[in-house]
């Protein structure tokens, strides 16, 4: 009998062990359709499809999954068009949607930015380690051959608690504290055009001083899949980006930067997010841009 109750414990305690591992593993920053599809009926995944409007989910979603506007995680005010809503409001939200402290997050969506907006919004409230990206949005889950459905979700309500990470985004102040730091790299997602002025901005053209322009859209194939991991290591090293170095990323108003965002997150770099970005910095008269100088094409 002893015997026997030793080997129990030893069991439970295997399994307590196991448990506890498994709970503590951080989850990746991408899945595949793949990984999704074997874990739809996990008790604790929260689905959520991010969208601009409620009816491109009626027009079918992945099962189970739950509708998420973007406006309600990043919203304009009277000075900008587009920054991250009280934590009060994303509590309530997140809790409606049947997160809780437990919840695996999936998050998926037509378009990479926005999806990876949601991401760092749930970084921000100290659930990034909960949370994962469907690499490829639905395109890519429909092309792997699974279903979809036009049946609402049902869920009950959850109960979710933030840990708030107050560096993961970032204001006008930290960049101002931040940018002639060493050790701390600051980075333009915008297209070339705009970081080297030419392309207008939000008010005034031109970019942060000292930015390094590592355009959003280079991280992606043309399935808006993310690149394989050396390869985002290259197109950020190409940019001048390394892994010893902090990096605050940028954009026009604090959306495709998240993609760079992502990218960074996915290398294990420390980063963060401007919000209000360029749209911020360039409306505040007293701070400086740089705009590309000039060739003189004529011949003297």
């Amino acid at each position: 009998m002893k015997r026997i109750g030793i080997f129990s414990i030893v069991i439970i305690l295997i399994i307590l062990a196991q448990a506890f591992v498994t709970a503590g593993e951080k989850a990746p920053v991408l899945v595949t359709p793949e990984w999704l599809a074997a874990h739809l009926n996990d008790p604790d995944l929260v689905i959520l499809n991010l969208g601009q409007s409620a009816r491109d989910y009626r027009r079918g979603h992945i099962p189970g999954a739950r509708f998420l506007w973007m406006s309600s995680i990043a919203a304009s005010n009277p000075e900008l068009s587009f920054e991250l809503v009280p934590v009060e409001q994303l509590d309530t939200l997140f809790e409606g949607l049947g997160v809780s402290n437990d919840s695996r997050i999936v998050l998926y969506g037509v378009n990479v930015s926005p999806t990876a907006r949601a991401y760092i919004t749930l970084d921000y409230l100290g659930m990034g380690d909960r949370t994962s990206i469907l690499d490829g949005g639905i395109d890519a889950w429909k092309a792997a051959g699974h279903p979809v459905t036009l049946e609402s979700s049902s869920y009950k309500r959850g109960s979710f608690t933030p840990r708030v990470k107050n560096d993961a985004i970032v204001d006008v102040e930290y960049m101002k504290s931040h940018m002639n730091t060493n050790g701390v790299t600051i980075v333009d997602a915008r297209a070339p055009q705009f970081y080297n002025g030419v392309g207008g901005g939000f008010p005034r053209p031109g970019r942060i001083p000292g930015a390094h322009n590592l355009y959003y859209t280079t991280l992606l194939d043309s399935t808006n899949k993310y690149l394989p991991l050396d390869s985002i290591k290259a197109k950020f090293a190409a940019a001048g980006i390394h892994p010893d170095q902090e990096i605050i990323t940028y954009c026009h108003v604090g959306q495709t930067a998240s993609t760079v965002y992502l990218g960074a997150k996915q290398l294990g770099y420390k980063v963060h997010l401007y919000d209000g970005s360029f749209e911020d910095w360039s409306g505040r008269d007293e701070l400086p841009i740089y705009i590309e100088a000039k060739k003189d094409s004529v011949k003297k």
